[in-house]
């Protein structure tokens, strides 16, 4: 079977962190749902900081990548991003569309366990 003949879907639930703001001292957490090469779309929960995503932000993203072996490093995808697109939704959260070039990669310290895989809030 040829890689382009097989099934694919972008569509994921992987915890992160946004940095925005002046100077990005805004931090707070979404969940990535939509992944494709160069954009991705966040769920951002409800808003509760002073900041709201507008087009045009520049916004860096911590992807928290998800491991499957106990002796795999757990590992963060870090992008600058664009916001191209906000999306407010009937339940009161945000949808946020971002594009991003060139992604990075690190080795996270801590490792997620399920409890703490998706964080709520914003701090300064």
């Amino acid at each position: 079977m040829r890689i382009d003949e097989q099934a694919f879907s972008a569509q994921v639930e992987l915890p992160c962190k946004v940095f925005c703001g002046p100077d990005a001292k805004v931090e707070f957490s979404g969940t990535a749902v939509n992944i494709d090469p160069g954009s991705l779309m966040l769920d951002l929960g409800m808003l509760h900081g002073p900041w709201r995503p507008s087009v045009g932000d520049q916004v860096r993203l911590e992807l928290h990548l998800p491991v499957h072996q106990e002796t795999a490093n757990a590992k963060s995808m870090i992008v600058r991003a664009r916001v191209t697109g906000v999306t407010g939704r009937p339940d009161g959260t945000t949808r946020m569309e971002l594009k991003f070039r060139k992604p990075s990669f690190k080795d996270r310290i801590e490792r997620l366990t399920p409890q703490t895989q998706v964080a709520t809030g914003w701090r300064m």
